[in-house]
């Protein structure tokens, strides 16, 4: 009888586990079931791929915290600068000047700056800053074509270039793999500085509107022009002709002549290097950039470039936000474009007011200036 009970007993001990281990096992069904489906999207994704993947954000991010210490930096210099009056057209009320401009790291660039005058005593400007392309130079014709136009333009040299080859002179070639193999000390990421500097000058000019700022280059200055309308949102309109550094690793295999040969040339010279040349050029593609650009953008190519290859730039062009244009000669090369300057005029025109209207179309505008939607 004994055993019987025993026997009673220990079956239903064993029923009672039986039933906990079931509800147990339903409990962990559904939680890891359900923990499967939140990783569905990335259930694919081997171990090296996970690890390619972080190290590219990790690239990003460190891309992003550079950036922003950097223009933190120039927003708290002084950027002292020197006007000298060379020309005043009395026809049409402009007075030019030779300016002497800081950068952020206390470099002199020299340029040119034309502005209207005779208008309302307290009347403010729209501000246009204009960036040459590599090896070339500003003009003060340049600036004067703009402040015509109702514009304080502002057409500086570059580091390495024109009269500011007085105080840094790599020279052509060897601006471009200027300290290339470190991003602080590579030419190109100093050359970002001394535009958003030259900018910051338009910000800060009494008789500038420093709502209405505006940016626009060629080649080079293409480039720097997206770069600079990314980093400074004062910029309301941005136009950039032929842009360089548009995906470098997309341009520069396809490039057969201009800058990004000094950089085939030094790679060859330097195998070693690759992976430092890269990083640092990798800091100045505009591409990187495109995300955060605010403003409308107008966007010029030619389709027979072989400095700067179009393909890069559609690259560039499709990752942009903004409002924004396409306009295509097809049968130009590394040029100004044709009709080009007249099309910078007509884009920038509706922005000339403090109010600024919305809008999400993008637009493409062929050599025959015929605009489609995208």
């Amino acid at each position: 009888m004994k055993s019987k009970k025993i026997s009673k007993k220990s079956y239903f001990i064993a029923s009672l586990i039986s039933i906990a281990l079931i509800f147990l096992f339903i409990f962990l069904y559904k939680n890891f079931t359900s923990y499967n489906v939140k990783l569905k999207p990335t259930a694919n994704i081997n171990i090296a791929n996970r690890s390619k993947h972080f190290l590219k954000q990790t690239k990003y991010q460190k891309f992003r915290i550079f950036w922003k210490g950097m223009y933190s930096r120039l927003k708290k210099e002084k950027l002292p600068y020197r006007l000298r009056l060379i020309a005043v057209d009395k026809i049409n009320k402009i007075k030019t000047y030779s300016i002497t401009l800081t950068s952020y790291d206390g470099l002199q660039l020299k340029g040119y700056f034309a502005i209207p005058y005779g208008g309302a005593k307290n009347k403010k400007y729209p501000g246009v800053l204009l960036l040459h392309g590599y090896g070339s130079f500003g003009t003060p014709g340049w600036a004067h074509f703009f402040a015509r136009r109702g514009y304080a333009a502002l057409s500086v040299d570059l580091r390495g270039h024109g009269r500011s080859r007085a105080v840094y002179n790599p020279g052509f070639p060897g601006l471009m793999t200027a300290g290339i193999t470190h991003v602080k000390t590579f030419s190109m990421v100093k050359i970002v500085m001394d535009s958003l500097a030259s900018l910051k000058f338009l910000e800060r000019f009494k008789k500038i509107n420093n709502k209405l700022i505006f940016v626009t280059g060629g080649s080079m200055g293409g480039g720097l022009s997206l770069i600079d309308a990314g980093i400074d949102h004062h910029v309301v309109a941005a136009a950039a002709d032929v842009p360089f550094l548009s995906d470098i690793p997309v341009q520069m295999p396809l490039a057969k002549m201009g800058p990004y040969m000094e950089v085939k040339a030094f790679l060859k010279k330097h195998p070693e290097d690759k992976a430092k040349v890269m990083k640092s050029l990798y800091y100045v593609d505009t591409k990187h950039f495109a995300g955060w650009i605010k403003s409308p953008v107008l966007i010029g190519i030619g389709l027979k470039d072989e400095d700067c290859p179009p393909k890069g730039t559609l690259i560039v062009y499709k990752l942009i936000k903004s409002k924004k244009q396409l306009f295509i000669a097809k049968n130009s090369g590394h040029v100004v474009l044709p009709g080009w300057n007249l099309e910078v005029f007509k884009f920038f025109a509706p922005y000339l007011s403090k109010t600024i209207k919305s809008s999400n179309t993008n637009k493409k505008i062929d050599k025959n200036n015929e605009r489609k939607i995208l």
